[in-house]
């Protein structure tokens, strides 16, 4: 009886004494938080400062975008069979109707060799009705006939000749080969690539919001190895692509020092909204308060609300449109500290 007394007092002391620390504690924690108050007070709420200037304002679109050359012809094989020889290499600079691969010509499903001969006995036929018509010996309708039969066999031979001794259309540049010699070959697989590089487009893709923010003409730019590029877009899709869900944007860059290649892919800005000799802020220091804008100044000590009238937003800084001038000190960190008339003390400023 006596050891559960003992063992009950005991445990009554631990609560009283237990309760006692904890209102103590709570007691220290109330008063120490009360001297930071009276400290704010006294000395002012700690904050820094910027110094406001005027600058350039800008707002920028950006996109991804892939880079190929101003004009480009993709070649794919029309017959399945070997690449007997291949005339150039990647970097090669071509005229246009340069053959670049050679397909054997005596595959026997082409009838190379045969719609050959049948072009070069038509011409022969059409030459000599062409001379005997010119003297008399021969009627019109021999020689009308000739010429027909000439140009059926000259189409019907450069056509198969085309599948054999693939050329490119345009002058340029190879950029792509898929093949070398001796490998055989599928229908329809890509074979070359060859590209006009003096001047670069490159395919970027607008929503609904932006691509009517956007107008031909408009400057982009493209960073490379630090160095930027500017071009112009050239071309709008007046509708949608339904695949994408976006307007396809076209853009025409220079490329003189053949800095840019195709296949490239990187980033691209479109400067639509640009203001000289303009007051921003940070976007982050501008608070909001039943739809007016306000920020905090330092003024001779004492935080001072200022409502500003805000204009493009750039998604980092936003233009103060009045409100403030060249000179205010913004408040920047701290501003949850303060209050319209508090006292603030400044421990860092910038912009000096």
């Amino acid at each position: 009886m006596n050891q559960k007394m003992s063992f009950v007092s005991f445990v009554l002391v631990l609560s009283v004494s237990a309760f006692l620390f904890i209102a103590c504690q709570k007691e220290e924690l109330q008063e120490r938080a009360m001297s930071v108050e009276q400290i704010r007070e006294i000395e002012g709420a700690p904050v820094s400062v910027m110094v406001l200037a005027p600058q350039e304002f800008e707002r920028k679109l950006n996109f991804f975008a892939s880079l190929s050359g101003i004009k480009e012809y993709k070649e794919h094989s029309k017959v399945a069979d070997r690449i007997q020889k291949i005339n150039v290499q990647v970097g090669s600079s071509v005229p246009a109707g340069k053959v670049i691969i050679e397909f054997p010509t005596n595959n026997p499903a082409l009838q190379y060799n045969q719609a050959k001969a049948a072009y070069e006995n038509a011409e022969k036929t059409y030459k000599r009705m062409k001379n005997l018509l010119e003297a008399g010996e021969s009627s019109q309708a021999n020689y009308d006939g000739a010429e027909t039969q000439y140009i059926v066999s000259k189409r019907n031979f450069e056509s198969i000749k085309q599948l054999v001794l693939v050329e490119t259309p345009i002058s340029g540049v190879v950029t792509e080969l898929f093949y070398k010699e001796g490998d055989n070959v599928d229908y329809g697989r890509h074979l070359f690539t060859v590209a006009q590089l003096n001047r670069m487009k490159a395919k970027i893709w607008a929503s609904d919001e932006e691509v009517a923010q956007l107008k031909v003409g408009m400057t982009a730019v493209i960073s490379l190895n630090d160095q930027n590029i500017e071009g112009r877009i050239s071309e709008i899709a007046l509708a949608k692509d339904m695949n994408k869900k976006a307007f396809a944007v076209e853009v025409q860059f220079n490329n003189p020092k053949m800095l840019l290649k195709s296949g490239m892919t990187t980033d691209l800005s479109i400067t639509i909204y640009k203001k000289a000799n303009t007051i921003t802020v940070p976007r982050n220091f501008i608070k909001n308060e039943l739809g007016k804008h306000f920020v905090f100044l330092d003024v001779n000590g004492t935080a001072q609300r200022r409502d500003i009238e805000v204009g493009e937003d750039s998604g980092i800084y936003t233009e103060v449109v009045s409100g403030l001038q060249a000179g205010d000190r913004l408040i920047t960190d701290g501003i949850a500290l303060v209050k319209d008339g508090a006292k603030i003390k400044v421990t860092k400023t910038e912009g000096n």
